[in-house]
Parts: structure tokens; C-alpha cells; sequence
């Protein structure tokens, strides 16, 4: 127990399993004036079948064994809490207090527990602070507003890559995702650069480092996807620029060499990701700059997740079925391909993407803050075989 923080008892929790076993369940909150919070199991989650490590480590780093790690995550959780409320515009001092009540419970059962403690744990602990404090989306009218913004520039991207030399088609495409991914509110320093400069959609572009990119596979994806007809799964991480101008441009040029794209997002809200509930308004929006985006309306797929982060022993049967035939996995941003999942192994051809924006995650893959990631792997043709 960590002194000067309430029991769980004390605040009325109820444990239907273990208390630190926060994966396998969701908050509900059982009436407004409740002090009380009850966990009930989620809808049922599968194993990703592509996935074959073993055992399977969701994020690599282990803050038990990480003390300062640990320390500088804590107080992003924290601080992201309040960042919440802010963008949330919660001013209710009785909701405010029970989100930061709730919480803290819950991260005082996290440390004085035993076994392996990550990113992902400490995310859960703020979901329930989030609930406990009825607010379920606070980047609701930010992620509105970024999604406006890029749509309306999203015909001058195209053309940007449509005017490029073939060969350099890929590499526009994705310095669009690295800048793109620039949209995320994972963090106060974020959230406080997003705001100085004017929630500019294009801001991103300023941020993407010359080429090389501390992990530049571009040419050997490039080679692999114009040999390849197989389906491809895109994990979409944040909303506005990071899905309209990164993940959607790399959809169309895998549209445009015959490949199917199944874009795969998160159910429920988490900070500013984007949600498969609003992939069909985005397609129908994007499909104004080039009709070819309509092939993607069949392909939606919701990933059964409600975290920035993602694990692959915990997703939906969708999901599942949806890489069941796939012939690449693609993780966008830093929270599902490097805080998570970076040693992750599959018997699929995988690609990374993100940019790096985080000190702790930059330390854990040897990268530097600001550094481009495009990582694409190729698991052996007996691992492959497998699958077969």
C-alpha cells in the first residue's frame, strides 16, 4: 500500500477477480451519487492468431525493474488526468475529485502488487479515473476540429505525392505519417506544443527529420509491397492529421497497386485516437479528393481496444478474423508499434511507423527524441510456414 493513499475498500471498490487484473475488465459506474465504482467483465477478447511470440511481452519495459521509469510515467498519468479535465472542460469539483480518487485506488493496488507492471497498466488505472469522473471522451471536440482541418487540406497532400517522381512516391508517404503522428496528446508537453502553435494540422511537417530515419526501410517496403497482392491490416492510431494525411495516403497507394486495406481503430475512446465509429465519415469525406477511398468502407475493423497502447493477447474476434488472410500488419505511432509490441514476433510481414515522441520509449528502442521510425520485418519462411 502507498502511504497517503485511500484503500480500495475505503473508497467502496468491489473486485469480481484479482484487482490488479484491470485487462480483463471495464469500469461502469453504478449510479451518478455513487462513491463506488464495480468492474464487470468485457466482452469477450482473443489471442491476435499472427502473433507468435512466446511468452508474449505486450511492452517491454518492466517498470518494477525501472525505478525512474516508473517515476517519470506516473507523473505523466497524472498530469494527463488533469490534462483531461482541462480539455474535457470538467470544472464539477465532486466529478473531479472522484476521477483522481478513483485513480489513485487504482494505482495504489497496481504498485502493492507483485509481477510485471507496464505503460499499459498505468493507462487502465486513468480509464478508471476517467470513468469514475463520467468523462468518457475528452478530446472529443480536439479531435473534431483536427479532423475538419486535414480533410480540408488533404486534397493538397495528394497532389503533392501525385506531382513526386515514382521513386519518390513511398518516401512522401510516409514523411506524411511521421509528421502526422506529430497529433498526439499523450503527454503535457504535447498537448502545450499542439496549442502554441494554433492546433495547425501541417505543424508536423516542421518535425520529421531528414532522411535517413533512425530506422529507414522504405526502399525494402517499397520493393515488397508492389511484388505482393495479399490484404493488408493498418492499426490506425491518432485522429486529424495522423489518419487523414499518414495512414489514409498509405492506404491509396496500396489501393492503387490492387491491394486490399482493412483500417482497424480502437472501440472506445482514448485521448485523441481516432475510433472505427468514425472511420466511415472520414472515408466518405476523403473520398471527395479521390474516389479510390471508397474501396476502404469494407474494410472497418474495430480492434476491440480503448487504450493508446495495444495488446495483442487482448483484442477483438474481428480483429482476429481480419488478419486471419493478411499478408502485412502495420502499426501506426508510438503507443501500438514501440511502447507496445516493438519485440513483438508474427508470421506475417510487419511495418512500423511513428515518430518518436516520448524520452522514456526513445531510451527503450536506443532512438532519439524526434527520431522517424519506418521498421519493416520479414519473419523467416519457416516461421511463415506456419501460418500455412
Amino acid at each position: 500500500m502507498i502511504r497517503g493513499l485511500p484503500s480500495l475498500q475505503a473508497v467502496g471498490w468491489k473486485f469480481q477477480s484479482s484487482p490488479t487484473d484491470f485487462n480483463r475488465f471495464e469500469v461502469r459506474r453504478q449510479h451518478p451519487a455513487a462513491s463506488g465504482l464495480m468492474l464487470f467483465p468485457s466482452d469477450p477478447k482473443v489471442r491476435l492468431p499472427r502473433l507468435v511470440s512466446e511468452p508474449y511481452v505486450r511492452c517491454d519495459r518492466d517498470l518494477r525493474s525501472h525505478p525512474d521509469s516508473l517515476a517519470y510515467w506516473l507523473k505523466v498519468f497524472r498530469d494527463s488526468l488533469q490534462t483531461h479535465f482541462e480539455c474535457g472542460g470538467l470544472t464539477d469539483c465532486d466529478r473531479i475529485d472522484a476521477g483522481v480518487m478513483a485513480m489513485e485506488a487504482s494505482l495504489a493496488a497496481l504498485l502493492g502488487s507483485e509481477g510485471r507492471l507496464d505503460t499499459i497498466d498505468l493507462d487502465l488505472a486513468r480509464q478508471v479515473g476517467l470513468q469514475a469522473a463520467e468523462l468518457p471522451d475528452a478530446y472529443a471536440k480536439l479531435k473534431s476540429d483536427a479532423n475538419n482541418a486535414a480533410m480540408e487540406s488533404l486534397p493538397e497532400v495528394l497532389r503533392g505525392i501525385d506531382a513526386a517522381p515514382a521513386g519518390q512516391r513511398w518516401p512522401l508517404v510516409f514523411q506524411e505519417m511521421l509528421a502526422g503522428n506529430w497529433f498526439d496528446m499523450g503527454t503535457v508537453e504535447l498537448v502545450a506544443a499542439w496549442r502554441a502553435a494554433g492546433g495547425d494540422v501541417q505543424q508536423g511537417h516542421q518535425k520529421v527529420p531528414a532522411r535517413p530515419w533512425r530506422w529507414d526501410h522504405v526502399e525494402a517496403f517499397s520493393q515488397v509491397a508492389v511484388a505482393e497482392q495479399t490484404p493488408v491490416v493498418v492499426l490506425l492510431d491518432n485522429a486529424g492529421p495522423d489518419t487523414i494525411f499518414g495512414a489514409l495516403s498509405f492506404a491509396r497507394e496500396l489501393l492503387r497497386l490492387g491491394r486490399e486495406v482493412r483500417l482497424a481503430a480502437n472501440d472506445g475512446p482514448a485521448l485523441n485516437d481516432v475510433q472505427a465509429s468514425d472511420l466511415p465519415e472520414l472515408i466518405d469525406q476523403a473520398a471527395q479528393a479521390d474516389a479510390i477511398f471508397r474501396d476502404l468502407q469494407h474494410g472497418i475493423v474495430n480492434t476491440g481496444s480503448n487504450m493508446p497502447l495495444l495488446d495483442l493477447e487482448s483484442v477483438s474476434q474481428d480483429l482476429a478474423n481480419a488478419t486471419a488472410d493478411a499478408g502485412l500488419l502495420v502499426f501506426c505511432g508510438m503507443g501500438r508499434g514501440l511502447e507496445s509490441n516493438w519485440t513483438a514476433s508474427f508470421d506475417v510481414p510487419v511495418l512500423r511507423v511513428a515518430s518518436v515522441k516520448n524520452p522514456d520509449v526513445a531510451d527503450l528502442i536506443g532512438a532519439t527524441l524526434g527520431d522517424g521510425v519506418v521498421r519493416f520485418e520479414i519473419p523467416s519462411a519457416s516461421t511463415m510456414a506456419t501460418h500455412e
